[in-house]
């Protein structure tokens, strides 16, 4: 008879569950500071498009904002990568970037897209 009491007997179990929360751990460090700043630039770009209607938010003082809090959030948004559409009832900015996350093996490249249309008064 064998006792499960033996001293460096460690389950199988607990060593993948210990693996799995160390993963789980490394994906959370690297990835929530990035996806609470890209929380917060569709959060701007959703504030500007809101303010599109007034008389002072041309498209160039709008494109200049989103860039300026692109580079606050170290996000790589670039001029190019900005799309604005102005008709007369509408508003629709579209903002599209890769943001790459660097894991030990692996790198994960996030491709984001934002989106807004408002209507215009």
């Amino acid at each position: 008879m064998k006792l499960r009491r033996e001293r460096g007997d460690v389950p199988l179990g607990c060593l993948v569950g210990l693996v799995v929360l160390g993963l789980a751990l490394l994906i959370g460090i690297k990835a929530t500071p990035i996806m609470v700043n890209v929380g917060a630039m569709d959060q701007e770009i959703s504030t500007l498009a809101d303010r599109a209607g007034r008389r002072d938010y041309k498209d160039k003082r709008i494109i200049r904002d989103i860039l300026a809090k692109a580079d606050e959030l170290n996000l790589p948004v670039t001029k190019d990568s900005i799309d604005i559409k102005r008709s007369a009832k509408r508003f629709i900015i579209t903002v599209e970037y890769q943001k790459d996350i660097g894991f030990m093996f692996y790198t994960y490249h996030w491709d984001k897209k934002h989106y807004h249309d408002r209507p215009l008064f």
